[in-house]
């Protein structure tokens, strides 16, 4: 009886230290967990994902980048580049944003896509000190993009099958250098 408790208190113990993996609940949160596994995305800047989906708002034929507009009330001054892109069963609009923030300005990379009458996406900030866009961080955004536009991700039905192992507290991964503090 004392082992069966041993053997009892040994797995409770194991099972609080590490906390169980967290299970993507679509796919723009699927493809930001995919970034973290092996081998995890590393680049030199603090990069934070957020992941979201829209949903009910839009028409199966509406471009996305039109959807990303109306959606995030952005204008034409806040876009440095966009382009749109199939991949898998979706069009797939990618954009590199500039927005105002209290030190001058930072870069988003936004993808979105239509599921049905869904809008899904995965914004990407990008840590810096500059008013431009830098080579660096397009590089980074080419590579973030390689990774994740892959036609397995994208097939309608089912999202990718991605866990993350992560802190307790923590709903999504985070890149690159940390944050001092």
């Amino acid at each position: 009886m004392l082992l069966l408790a041993l053997v009892v208190w040994g797995l409770v113990a194991m099972w609080t230290r590490h906390p169980p993996a967290l299970v993507a609940r679509h796919r723009p949160e699927a493809l930001c967990f995919a970034l973290a596994q092996p081998p995890a995305f590393a680049p030199p800047m603090a990069i934070e994902p957020s992941a979201a989906v829209i949903r009910g708002r839009f028409g199966p034929t509406t471009p996305p980048e039109e959807a990303l507009r109306q959606t995030m009330h952005f204008n034409d001054e806040m876009v440095a580049s966009s382009r749109t892109r199939h991949v898998g069963d979706y069009d797939v609009a990618a954009m590199w944003l500039r927005l105002p923030d209290e030190d001058g300005a930072r870069f988003w990379l936004v993808l979105g896509w239509i599921e049905g009458s869904d809008l899904a996406v995965c914004n990407f900030r990008f840590a810096d000190d500059g008013p431009v866009l830098t080579p660096d961080q397009e590089a980074w955004g080419d590579e973030l993009m390689a990774r994740i536009l892959v036609p397995a991700n994208f097939r309608a039905g089912g999202i990718p099958e991605v866990r993350l192992n992560a802190a307790r507290g923590a709903t999504m991964p985070s890149f690159g250098p940390r944050h001092p503090g």
